[in-house]
């Protein structure tokens, strides 16, 4: 049986028997848990109208609020909910949360905590607490809570990695790679995780596991228009041309009309003192300008100098 058929049999057997609340109330529970968030604040209304004292109702109403982005009626009804049972978790997280997705972040600090208090396995409050604590740049106690999420979940990457970022601000290159290391362990096509770990191992004078990290960000994220200058580069810095090459032709063969990468490639060529092709990429570079993340001016005036010197 579909959704709208669930709900539509409901309909039909609260119109039989209009006094039966917890048929109402079910009702209410369907339409929340399936999006139609309007219809159910209507049933939710008329509820707590009867049910003054029902924690949960306002629980709920104050969801549907929050779904709705009716951020001030949320936030009452979640406070509403707190006042009748102070003890759910699930109260304050959602009202921490609510507070985090407004900007205020001190408040939703204080109920991160107090669902803490109430469940110390609360996962999700752990890792809001530490990412919010890194956004006020105090990494001791971000640490803190994103080592307690990850013994909550061990295989929780965004943890892993926001841990990794915290160590690597706090000059610890050493725990940082480690953790990175564990990022692309529990989810291998993490980009981002293999450029951090390119950056680490350049930082630290690696240059080959740098440039095979990086590589793996290029393949990995072929529309990382950062990762892939910073690989060319770096190519081009270690004299690594036909490494830059062969990774950037292969992306060109997988991304023809991106012309920041026949940007980059014109680069190797020019290396290779190949202008021929360099200008080949050089003008499919200025074709195909609608993503590009170099300026025309700047193509154009390389485009006129591959010229003179090719003369």
């Amino acid at each position: 049986m579909s959704i709208k058929q669930e709900l539509e049999n409901l309909v039909a057997q609260i119109k039989k028997t209009p006094s039966d609340l917890k048929l109402r109330r079910d009702y209410a529970d369907k339409l929340l848990e399936n999006g139609y968030f309007e219809e159910c604040l209507q049933e939710y209304k008329h509820l707590v109208n009867i049910f003054k004292e029902d924690a949960e109702l306002f629980y709920n109403i104050g969801i549907a609020h929050e779904r709705l982005k009716h951020f001030e009626q949320a936030e009452q009804a979640y406070k509403k909910a707190v006042d009748l049972n102070p003890t759910d978790s699930d109260f304050h997280y959602n009202l921490g949360y609510l507070y985090d997705q407004q900007g205020k972040v001190e408040q939703a600090i204080q109920e991160y905590h107090n669902a803490l208090e109430l469940n110390d396995e609360d996962q999700s409050a752990c890792f809001n607490l530490a990412y919010l604590y890194s956004s006020l740049n105090q990494s001791e106690n971000a640490i803190k809570y994103y080592l307690a999420a990850i013994e909550l979940n061990s295989e929780d990457v965004y943890a892993h990695f926001d841990l990794a970022y915290e160590y690597k601000k706090q000059g610890d290159t050493d725990k940082a790679l480690k953790k990175y290391m564990d990022v692309i362990r529990i989810s291998p096509d993490y980009s981002w995780a293999y450029y951090n770990i390119a950056s680490i191992y350049y930082e630290q004078g690696n240059i080959d596991e740098a440039l095979s990290y990086i590589k793996k960000t290029v393949e990995l994220n072929p529309k990382d228009i950062q990762a892939i200058k910073s690989f060319t580069n770096l190519a081009i810095s270690q004299n690594a041309l036909d490494l830059a090459l062969n990774t950037l032709e292969n992306l060109i063969i997988n991304n023809p009309e991106d012309g920041n990468v026949h940007y980059y490639i014109a680069q190797v060529y020019k290396r290779f003192k190949e202008y021929e092709d360099a200008l080949f990429h050089l003008n499919k570079a200025l074709e195909f300008k609608d993503n590009l993340n170099i300026s025309e001016a700047k193509i154009v005036e390389e485009i006129s100098e591959v010229k003179n010197t090719n003369k």
